[in-house]
């Protein structure tokens, strides 16, 4: 009885010791990738442009279903998106973008068919859509490995965007179509990749993952017909259309400007 009395004693005591919590030491790392007081700023600039259409081998109706036939047409897009940082203290930063993008595509003919019962033929559809945004940026780095070079970033962006867009046809001589404004406000979560390339000049790329959108749109079909509407959602996954790629430079400000 003595004996398990002083066993049951000494594993009472054991569980009673409480147990080291596992820290991963996020937000505790001192390594420095950006000091305070740098100055940065970069350009991205996108373009595409692609033909359907050209010839019996073309990719274009490779990547198309085998509904459609006949398919003749241009895409383009074109994006620009200058954008400039502070950082406010060491490894993250405040900054403003700008983007600007267009796109349209000129669709001259395609033949849609459901069965030997329905064929239905479109022709000479036109698009067109610039849209203006403006961003406030809160940028976070977090070094790989305590590297110098390569690091993870979050970015925290508050935007506001205005867009305007057109789809018409000409038939006779005659412009048929719808005219968009487009109002558009979101709150959005952007993480990527930095490697610096020189002490100065680094290489980035972002995704969009997380996004609040508030959108609303007045649209006014052949000069006539007026119509609202008003969106909202949330969204969390991996946007493919919104991937980046640019180029920053960063200007050391302060006492951590080289000396000469």
């Amino acid at each position: 009885m003595i004996v398990l009395c002083t066993g049951l004693s000494a594993w009472a005591q054991s569980e009673q010791t409480a147990a080291e919590p596992f820290d991963r030491g996020i937000g505790k790392a001192n390594s420095l990738f950006i000091p305070k007081g740098t100055v940065g700023g970069g350009l991205s600039v996108s373009y595409s442009n692609y033909q359907l259409g050209n010839g019996s081998d073309d990719a274009g109706y490779k990547m198309l279903f085998s509904l459609l036939d006949n398919v003749y047409g241009s895409l383009q897009s074109f994006g620009l998106a200058p954008y400039v940082s502070y950082f406010i203290k060491d490894n993250i930063s405040l900054g403003l973008r700008f983007d600007y993008d267009k796109s349209g595509y000129n669709l001259d003919a395609l033949d849609l068919s459901l069965g030997n019962l329905m064929t239905l033929n479109v022709s000479d559809m036109n698009y067109l859509k610039q849209a203006y945004s403006g961003s406030i940026t809160l940028r976070n780095y977090m070094p790989i490995a305590d590297s110098k070079r390569f690091a993870m970033f979050a970015e925290l962006r508050a935007t506001g965007s205005y867009a305007q867009s057109e789809s018409y046809k000409v038939q006779d001589g005659k412009k048929y179509g719808t005219y968009q404004d487009i109002y558009k406000a979101s709150l959005s979560v952007v993480p990527g990749l930095c490697c610096f390339v020189t002490n100065e000049a680094a290489l980035e790329v972002s995704v969009g993952v997380l996004g609040f959108t508030h959108q609303k749109t007045v649209q006014t079909t052949n000069q006539v017909e007026v119509s609202q509407m008003v969106q909202n959602n949330a969204s969390f996954k991996i946007n493919l259309f919104s991937i980046n790629m640019g180029v920053s430079v960063y200007f050391q400000t302060g006492k951590n400007r080289p000396q000469r």
